[in-house]
């Protein structure tokens, strides 16, 4: 029997989940929370589960902060994010941080009971929606060429439209290393200028 805990805030959205896993018969409920900081408790005295079921955003702490303390403290949980979210910030967060599957809330029925016995065995299972966005960043220049964190830094100052003799005095520099940090980040995000530089990162959300 695997062990199954819901982390929703929606009392309904944990309702109609007990009461669909409750008729299958490998699969038990055992405890359902509506924010992060209960499970957390939870997690550090009771016996841990086998799946986590997660949704992603919560008061207190959300799913993404949730993933990350469970496959910091218990990575053998595997973790199944069901959300209504299928944009990049949410999807590549989730993945990045650990999640096992990706699962959207309008899923049908048997689908998300056939997602959760694969999750459990082992598959990592993306939702052809969070797939697209995880396709689609993949070809943006950022996701494979990263910034490191003193670039990342630069191109904060950046935005907020300094020159490169400002941003050498915030960050305790010389305006030459400034001027080589600016020039990879043109190259790495295939921009030619400060403006489009500052576009791509807001749009793409790097700072």
């Amino acid at each position: 029997m695997y062990k199954v805990i819901l982390v929703d805030d929606h009392y309904i959205v944990r309702q109609g989940l007990e009461f669909l896993l409750s008729t299958v018969d490998d699969l038990e409920i055992v405890q359902g929370f509506s924010n992060g900081q209960d499970f957390i408790h939870y997690m550090n005295t009771e016996e841990r589960p086998d799946l986590i079921l997660l949704d992603l955003v919560m008061p207190e702490m959300n799913g993404i902060e949730i993933t990350e303390w469970m496959k910091a403290n218990y990575p053998e949980v595997k973790i199944l994010v069901l959300t209504s979210y299928a944009d990049d910030e949410h999807v590549i967060s989730a993945i990045t941080k650990g999640a096992d599957g990706y699962e959207m809330k309008d899923v049908e029925p048997q689908q998300l009971i056939r997602t959760i016995h694969r999750v459990l065995n082992g598959e990592k299972i993306i939702h052809p929606e969070a797939q697209q966005v995880i396709d689609a960043m993949s070809q943006k220049p950022h996701y494979t060429n990263k910034l490191s964190k003193r670039e990342t830094e630069v191109l904060k100052e950046m935005v907020k439209g300094k020159t490169n003799r400002e941003i050498a005095e915030t960050l305790f520099v010389s305006e030459k290393t400034v001027k080589t940090h600016v020039s990879h980040i043109f190259s790495k995000l295939q921009v030619t200028d400060r403006t489009q530089a500052a576009i791509y990162a807001i749009e793409n959300k790097l700072i």
